[in-house]
């Protein structure tokens, strides 16, 4: 394994920075960039090294020490319409990031890239399904502008490995973890985050999608594991990989264990007809098949517990 950096861009983001930590705490050199770091996270991320600009030749330019790896994490997932552009002008965004970032980790000699992909490439409908589950043999449709770059994304990756840079995408699925918060690129807080915010400032959750079966990751659990995919885990297999196969829970279910812990909350189920929502998504793969997953009552302990600390 190679002594170099690693390079981890929308390092400022709720995922990425703990990417960040992850490989921090195991002893890897790590160079953060994003476009902006708030003062939380800039308190969190102490002690690394931290690239503050927009995401481009002339801010990856600056970056002079040798790569092991990069991973490109930076992306726009806000929707065209939230940040008043057109969609062209969101794919374009997207795209330019991730070409630039690509290009540089070949010219500069990295040995891996990493490209943060989405659960988003899907649609409800698509197909096949194992065992209930979307996996890497699942084939994605979705055609919004996010889900088009994410998918375009994994394709350039794919072809621009060579015998010195191999190449990876990983699909992230639902993710819940401590320190999320709204930022321009990234304007809603996940489902979990969202409901225990409702019961706690209103005591009322409103549920709409109950049936709704969604897989959930506890951040600092897939973070640890993508800072030993990247580090210590041959990339012979597949060229586009699952985030493992994370606990599930219906909608209402989570709902409830939600307002079981913060006393006096209502839960309200929306009229149907309800929402499409795809199935959870699960892994065929072995890199992250060994992933020892925190469980939901332990990912709310531990958010709850965290929000009355603040």
């Amino acid at each position: 394994m190679s002594d170099g950096a690693i390079l981890v861009t929308g390092a400022g983001g709720f995922v990425c920075s703990e990417i960040v930590l992850a490989l921090h705490r195991a002893g890897r050199k790590v160079i953060a960039v994003d476009q902006a770091f708030d003062a939380a996270t800039r308190a969190r991320l102490a002690g690394i090294e931290m690239v503050e600009g927009a995401l481009s030749d002339a801010t990856l330019a600056a970056i002079t020490e040798p790569l092991f790896a990069v991973i490109h994490g930076a992306a726009i997932t806000a929707s065209p319409e939230r940040l008043a552009i057109s969609n062209a002008a969101h794919i374009r965004r997207n795209m330019d990031v991730l070409t630039a970032t690509l290009d540089f980790a070949r010219n500069t000699g990295a040995e891996r890239f990493l490209f943060v992909s989405s659960m988003g490439v899907f649609n409800p409908d698509d197909a096949p399904i194992t065992d209930g589950l979307f996996t890497e043999a699942t084939k994605p449709t979705a055609t919004c502008t996010y889900c088009a770059a994410k998918h375009a994304g994994e394709l350039l990756v794919q072809s621009a490995r060579d015998d010195s840079l191999a190449t990876l995408s990983l699909r992230l699925g639902n993710i819940t973890g401590p320190h999320e918060a709204v930022r321009e690129t990234r304007q809603h807080l996940c489902l979990v985050a969202r409901m225990v915010a409702d019961a706690q400032a209103d005591g009322v959750i409103t549920v709409h999608t109950p049936d709704a079966l969604r897989e959930w990751a506890w951040l600092p659990d897939l973070a640890t594991a993508i800072s030993g995919l990247v580090t210590d885990t041959p990339w012979d297999g597949p060229t586009v990989i699952h985030a493992g196969t994370p606990p599930t829970i219906t909608d209402l279910d989570l709902a409830r264990a939600v307002a079981d812990r913060i006393t006096g909350t209502t839960i309200r189920l929306a009229s149907p007809p309800h929402a499409l929502i795809r199935p959870p998504m699960g892994s065929d793969a072995t890199a992250l098949r060994g992933v020892n997953w925190t469980t939901m009552e332990g990912v709310l302990d531990n958010l709850i517990q965290a929000e009355a600390l603040q």
